[in-house]
């Protein structure tokens, strides 16, 4: 294995690493604690709260059955698969790491699908949207994934 592919893999599985390990400890500290009779934390007039939401769909609790979630899913992941080995070729290590963040984050949702039958979300936005840590590196990453390609060459570990 060479050098550049060894670089961008590590760097992508200590991102991953990282962001399951925080999603899965702020779910386990927030969502495990809060209790059905209240929110535990409100801010800017409510707007963000704690909750405790059980979501059985996709993306923005769309309904969809769990055989369905997990095939998007698994695409999902083979994509970002496909691109880690790509962008390691290449040496891409910033990409390397959105890579992992977005695989950590999916990861954690899609352990609580398998081991809860639904994916734990504990903050809500605008009294509508309930997501959790693993959503927010999600999109964040996949954001980032955007922002990416157009200054990828200046951000190749031989830059660094």
């Amino acid at each position: 294995m060479s050098g550049k592919i060894l670089r961008g893999f590590s760097a992508a599985l200590l991102a991953g690493a990282a962001a399951f390990l925080a999603d899965a400890w702020t779910k386990a500290v927030l969502f495990d604690a809060i209790t059905e009779e209240g929110a535990a934390f409100s801010y800017l007039n409510g707007f963000v709260r704690s909750t405790l939401h059980h979501n059985y769909g996709i993306s923005f609790n769309i309904p969809l059955p769990t055989w369905a979630t997990l095939l998007i899913t698994g695409l999902a992941l083979g994509w970002a698969i496909a691109m880690l080995i790509e962008r390691s070729r290449r040496g891409y290590l910033a990409a390397c790491i959105v890579l992992g963040v977005f695989i950590g984050g999916v990861i954690g949702n899609v352990f609580d699908r398998i081991t809860l039958g639904f994916v734990r979300d504990w903050l809500l936005l605008g009294g509508r949207s309930a997501i959790n840590v693993a959503d927010l590196l999600i999109a964040g990453s996949l954001l980032m994934w955007l922002i990416l390609p157009a200054k990828q060459k200046g951000l190749t570990d031989e830059a660094l």
